[in-house]
């Protein structure tokens, strides 16, 4: 059910019920009337308001049933409780609000506290099709992300928010300016985000980059991105890729979370990565960029121009360059065909990437193997046997 309502004076009444008006034998254009106050809502079947438009003064025209009006401020409902609030500093009704075009700024707040506002220089709003059109500079910001696109378009029903053509993709870090470069950019053709559960899928190929300090950025791209910015997760779809030249880094993973409030990167598929001469593998990992930490979970596997490690796991701190492998640990060594068997090898990366590795307090058996002098008879040579200790 929709309710119009007008407020004006008694001449305005007059005309409504055709009791003070003359006839002409030559009709002058149908004046504009000035109301002080406009009101248009809509209810469902149980009487909950589904939305409501206000304005403090208007013009309406009988003839082509368009009204225009002031600073128009909407509420869109959710349940009978208000989900949106919606102005623009000018609007037009047309047919009795069966379309209303709002213009010179739009404003589409959620009322959830979550800071959530999308905008565009002008919309189209087609209440009966819960459809807000916004056009012109489109975007979709709160305290921490910005979204942005060359069209885009809110379904008030389904709370769902469409974003199309060259989509931007900006996250800062809780706290931080928005005014400075975003940690992380993407861009993408679509995406879709419904602002009600947080369900968010970014159509691909998406490329961007990384920030991890002010002075550092990595190259990004993965297949497509799905998550929930309300569970606070993205999920990088395989292929995911992920370089900096200037530190020599590379990564080539699976699927890959990204646990947005921890800053923290988790992958239960394989993943391979290079940092200088260094080459490490695992059958998943986890990755504390805050800590500055990765561990590879499960069947770590390093490699080194000179040398090789195997274990179960490896925990790697980038930032001071110790390493930890863990379980049934392997190094073996070129020189001499060194084998080193412990539980617990401790390691550390110098500047050229490369890691020095000890076994401290661990039970450690080590295998050697010589060459024998050119000298020796042949039966010494085969009978010469790997030195261990």
């Amino acid at each position: 059910m929709k309710v119009f309502a007008l407020g004006a004076g008694a001449g305005l009444l007059c005309l409504l019920l055709h009791g003070c008006v003359g006839v002409s034998q030559s009709p002058e254009p149908a004046k504009p009337f000035q109301f002080r106050s406009l009101t248009l809502r809509q209810n469902d079947e149980a009487g909950e308001p589904l939305w409501e438009l206000r304005s403090p003064r208007s013009r309406y025209q009988l003839d082509n049933r368009q009204a225009v009006v002031t600073a128009p401020v909407g509420v869109l409902y959710r349940k009978g409780e208000p989900a949106y609030r919606l102005s623009a500093p000018k609007g037009l009704l047309i047919r009795d609000g069966e379309q209303v075009e709002l213009i010179d700024g739009v404003h589409l707040r959620a009322l959830d506290g979550s800071g959530l506002v999308i905008t565009g220089n002008r919309a189209v709003w087609t209440p009966n099709d819960d459809l807000l059109v916004l056009q012109g500079s489109p975007k979709a910001e709160d305290p921490q992300q910005l979204l942005t696109a060359r069209h885009a378009q809110f379904d008030s029903k389904l709370e769902q928010l469409q974003l199309r053509d060259n989509l931007v993709l900006r996250r800062w870090n809780k706290g931080q300016s928005h005014r400075e470069p975003a940690t992380l950019l993407l861009r993408s053709p679509e995406a879709d985000w419904n602002l009600k559960s947080g369900a968010l899928t970014v159509a691909g190929p998406v490329k961007g980059v990384q920030r991890p300090e002010a002075n550092r950025q990595r190259l990004l791209s993965a297949s497509a991105l799905t998550g929930n910015t309300t569970e606070n997760w993205i999920d990088f779809e395989a292929p995911v890729t992920v370089d900096e030249a200037a530190e020599g880094l590379t990564l080539r993973a699976g699927k890959t979370r990204w646990w947005t409030q921890d800053n923290r990167l988790s992958s239960s598929a394989p993943a391979q990565g290079t940092f200088k001469k260094l080459t490490a593998s695992g059958g998943g990992f986890e990755l504390w960029d805050q800590r500055k930490e990765l561990l590879l979970t499960s069947d770590c596997q390093l490699q080194q121009p000179d040398q090789s490690l195997n274990a179960k796991q490896c925990r790697w701190n980038w930032d001071t360059g110790e390493l930890m492998a863990r379980g049934s640990v392997e190094l073996r060594r070129e020189q001499l065909n060194q084998l080193t068997r412990a539980e617990v090898m401790q390691g550390f990366t110098g500047e050229d990437g490369q890691i020095r590795f000890t076994a401290p307090g661990s039970r450690v058996q080590t295998r050697l193997e010589f060459d024998q002098p050119d000298s020796a008879e042949p039966s010494d040579r085969n009978q010469a046997a790997p030195v261990q200790f």
